[in-house]
């Protein structure tokens, strides 16, 4: 049984590039994005640019994660991603969750209940760090940017629904390395998702990036 994904298990589905940020930025700064983004400094467009080019020099990456809600709700499992589009995140038991995205619609699967709910990936801000060609100045709008103690966050949300949450992303900044991002939705509840011993650039099965849909 296929479905649109319900408000139910969209909860999972903040993983997704998936979440606000330590730094918890406010419902007004959310509703302004365009014109924090024009308050960015210069040397702070010079790092974004480097992020910027970091995030389109990955081709594939494997990861084990470790997603933590502010609801308290605890998840393990193990993310894929091969640009452009194919994501698999598949978490581990007792959650029956399995997420797929197969480059051009996003697939989430019940094991338990055997039922397939599917997005458009570009509906969603999951697909960001999938897509062809990463941009912080396109469909996105940058609204916080923090550098400090060896990190780096930088805060996005979509320029056409600024209301509809926003993605953090967290890097190691010398040598810039993704090691988690976090989803706040539109209710507030933030999703926290840690990287852990990632790897990079290796071959990925197409396989990896299909799911068998219930009938």
């Amino acid at each position: 049984m296929i479905e649109m994904i319900d408000n139910h298990r969209r909860k999972f589905l903040r993983f997704g590039l998936a979440a606000v940020t330590a730094s918890a930025v406010t419902a007004s700064i959310v509703a302004a994005p365009r014109a924090l983004h024009a308050a960015i400094t210069t040397p702070d467009r010079v790092f974004i640019a480097r992020i910027e080019s970091y995030l389109n020099s990955i081709t594939t990456m494997r990861a084990s994660f470790l997603q933590i809600a502010s609801t308290g709700e605890l998840a393990r499992g193990t993310f894929y991603m091969r640009r452009p589009g194919r994501l698999r995140i598949e978490y581990a038991p007792p959650s029956p969750v399995l997420i797929v995205a197969d480059g051009h619609r996003l697939t989430y699967y019940d094991k338990e209940l055997e039922t397939a709910n599917v997005a458009p990936i570009d509906d969603t801000l999951a697909g960001f760090l999938a897509r062809e060609h990463i941009s912080f100045d396109g469909d996105v709008a940058v609204i916080a940017f923090v550098r400090g103690r060896g990190t780096a966050r930088i805060t996005v949300s979509r320029r056409a629904e600024p209301e509809g949450g926003t993605l953090t992303l967290v890097f190691d900044d010398n040598p810039i390395r993704l090691r988690q991002w976090e989803v706040t939705d539109p209710q507030g509840t933030r999703t926290r998702v840690a990287l852990e011993a990632p790897e990079f650039g290796m071959a990925l099965a197409d396989e990896l990036f299909e799911v068998s849909e219930p009938d």
